[in-house]
């Protein structure tokens, strides 16, 4: 609809024109302008994030590493091993042996020490933590593992201390079992992490069962824990139908650190990067419809000039001129107006006088024709006057006569093959009663390819080549005369044992120079017949074999019919 309605309007055609490359550039170049600087803001976003996430989850680690170093020294100090075994010490002795070993964990972490299950000394403000059962998980667990640390999650909010990461190993085993327990609460790993995380991200520390030990930042309110959860026990990715970038870490332990970031565009800013690419579309138009009613004006007089000259020429003035006073193309396109007018007044001035010349022409080949009808004529009549008087050389001379000359006068240009090599037959049935047959002629011609046709009286003039010119001075000549067909091509050559043809005909033939074959009238005009038809890559060649003699190479395409043309 839209190319129907441009077609009526070169104005309009212009205003679509403009309007279709403008509108390709803004919009395109506005999307991928806008999505380009997102991958970009988004990469280095990402990069920054994970170089973050990196820094606290260093400092988490390195928490870790402190309890347990500090669990590992408690382990190996006399006084409070003694404690645990049951011996009566100073308590003032064990509590000072607990503070020197615990120096590195004490400012984020409280240090306790159990014996079957009672808390007997604490780092803690409020003193011992009471009873905890030596079936309690993490007891349990530490008892299993003889002396390794092991690791729990305490999320319940009723203790006293909140969520808290436990750490615990067993020291002693007899006579009594003995644990050291560090307890984390999960305000001191947020206050650790302060200066590492602003108000937008947000840091979960959990299990793998997602129990989490703190939650701060943008992820305090436990949404964002509540939907990986969701996403993870529902199959889904943990991210899924989150705006906010989500990167989950491993700690070690079974225990998680997962850093929450706003997205690196908020939706707002995209939208408003799409609403200006849409103001720009509308000024496009704008423009491009201003554009086009100016260039419109600019082209209309002098097209208007140009249409109605061309009417006057459609009407048969050849007289007609344009006068435009411009240098552009405007100016050109009259000038050449112009001057096509002159030439082809001119040209047909010129076909009318070459017609009358043809005409003429013609007239004078219809009555040089009569000249040849007329000798084909008397020649068959002395053919059969011959035989009635038994003089046969006559009749054969007479009669391959005939055949040439009714192959001369021929109306057809192209003959078939067949037809060809009869007329060179006829002609050496002459030439050997001239020469007294000091020559014989071998075709050697596959008769399929005899069904093609080629140009007439083009191996004749080969022939008398090798006759006239090869064979002089000889007893006895050779001709041979054979074809082939490669591909589309057909191949015809003649060969002779005469004297060998010269180089300069063999050049002149290579680079296909008319003036040095105007002494060779057959090497000429059949080369040229040939490339007039067919092209320059057909045609004439000439070599000396190595046993001797010449011989002539003709190419030409493979024609079935005279269509093929």
């Amino acid at each position: 609809m839209i190319k129907k309605l441009a077609k009526h309007s070169f104005k309009r055609e212009l205003f679509w024109i403009f309007l279709s490359v403008t509108l390709f550039l803004v919009v395109m170049g506005g999307f991928l302008t806008i999505q380009g600087f997102q991958m970009r803001i988004k990469s280095d976003h990402e990069r920054a994030d994970e170089e973050q996430e990196k820094v606290i989850a260093s400092k988490v680690l390195n928490m870790m590493e402190l309890s347990e170093k500090t669990l590992r020294s408690i382990s190996e100090n006399n006084t409070i091993m003694m404690s645990l075994a049951g011996l009566e010490l100073n308590p003032q002795t064990v509590y000072t042996a607990l503070y020197e070993e615990s120096s590195d964990v004490r400012s984020f972490a409280i240090v306790e020490l159990y014996t079957e299950g009672d808390c007997l000394f604490s780092t803690g403000q409020s003193g011992v933590s009471g009873h905890l059962s030596e079936g309690y998980s993490i007891l349990r667990e530490a008892t299993a593992k003889k002396g390794e640390p092991v690791y729990a999650v305490n999320s319940g909010v009723n203790g006293p201390y909140g969520p808290e990461l436990l750490i615990a190993v067993r020291v002693i085993d007899v006579p009594t079992s003995g644990y050291a327990l560090i307890r984390i609460p999960g305000d001191r790993i947020e206050e650790a992490l302060k200066g590492s995380i602003n108000s937008r991200d947000g840091f979960i520390f959990a299990n793998r069962r997602l129990r989490p030990v703190c939650s701060t930042g943008s992820a305090a309110d436990g949404r964002d824990l509540e939907l990986i959860r969701r996403n993870l026990f529902s199959g889904k990715a943990y991210n899924e139908d989150s705006t906010d970038n989500i990167y989950i870490s491993e700690a070690g332990h079974g225990l998680l650190c997962i850093y929450i970031t706003p997205p690196a565009f908020e939706p707002s800013a995209v939208r408003t990067g799409y609403e200006i690419m849409v103001v720009m579309v509308v000024l496009s138009i704008i423009l491009c419809l201003v554009a086009a009613s100016f260039m419109s004006g600019l082209v209309a007089k002098p097209l208007n000039t140009l249409s109605a000259a061309m009417r006057h020429f459609r009407k048969g003035d050849f007289d007609t001129k344009i006068e435009i006073n411009r240098d552009d193309e405007f100016g050109q396109l009259a000038t050449g107006f112009n001057k096509m007018t002159s030439q082809l007044k001119t040209t047909i001035n010129e076909r009318v006088e070459a017609q009358k010349r043809l005409n003429t022409a013609r007239i004078e080949m219809m009555q040089a024709q009569l000249n040849p009808h007329f000798l084909y004529n008397t020649l068959d009549t002395i053919k059969w006057v011959a035989k009635a008087n038994q003089v046969p050389e006559v009749a054969t001379l007479s009669s391959s006569l005939a055949g040439l000359l009714r192959t001369g006068i021929s109306a057809d240009q192209f003959i078939l093959l067949k037809d060809e090599l009869e007329t060179v037959r006829n002609y050496c049935d002459i030439q050997r009663i001239r020469f007294d047959d000091s020559f014989d002629v071998d075709i050697k011609v596959p008769a399929d390819l005899e069904q093609l046709f080629v140009p007439k009286l083009i191996l004749q003039p080969m022939v008398e080549n090798s006759i006239i010119h090869g064979f002089e001075g000889m007893s006895h000549g050779h001709i041979e005369i054979d074809a082939a067909q490669e591909g589309e091509i057909l191949k015809i050559s003649i060969t002779d044992n005469g004297r060998g043809i010269n180089d300069e005909t063999v050049k002149a033939l290579e680079n296909d120079d008319p003036e040095a074959l105007r002494g060779h009238l057959g090497f000429n005009n059949v080369n040229t017949i040939i490339r007039i038809y067919f092209g320059k890559e057909y045609g004439v060649r000439a070599e000396r074999p190595e046993q001797g003699g010449t011989r002539i190479s003709i190419t030409l395409p493979v024609l079935h019919s005279r269509t093929d043309l």
